[in-house]
């Protein structure tokens, strides 16, 4: 798992519920169905398909299960790989963090997954910057986009 711990300036409850907001719009744009933070705590599961290269490709989503301001978790699989990844927030004196982690994982070991493992290797503090930029931009767009 690589994993990147980084202070916010917005609470974890802010955080947590823009996560939210962008699975629901996802399942919205994606299935067509309403649904409410309340149906994600306890894992939801939905499906999306993607055109690439000609062929059609099924991701299939589990959100969850997830703890209000405190976790938040998505998996998501395909024929070829799965990928977990989540949100794990504290408040320590005052100071609000988020850990954010992820694994990858392929379901058939291949000469281009074993680059793909390597390369990830050797990328790792590209990875851990491009996660503490998306975090900054994430609690930018929080505040400024406040209800």
């Amino acid at each position: 798992i690589m994993k990147v711990t980084a202070e916010i300036d917005v609470t974890p409850a802010q955080y947590f519920n823009h996560l939210c907001d962008g699975v629901i719009k996802d399942v919205k744009k994606h299935t067509n169905r309403d649904i409410t933070v309340k149906s994600l705590l306890d894992g939801y599961r939905y499906e999306r398909t993607l055109n690439y290269k000609k062929r059609k490709i099924v991701i299939k989503f589990t959100v969850g299960p997830l703890i209000q301001d405190k976790y938040f978790q998505v998996k998501y699989e395909t024929e070829e790989t799965s990928c977990l990844y989540y949100y794990d927030f504290k408040t320590e004196q005052g100071k609000y963090y988020v850990t954010y982690g992820e694994e990858t994982g392929y379901k058939q070991e291949t000469i281009g997954n074993a680059l793909g493992n390597l390369k990830k290797k050797f990328t790792q503090g590209v990875w851990k910057n491009k996660v503490f930029n998306n975090i900054e931009l994430t609690t930018t767009y929080i505040k400024n986009h406040e209800k």
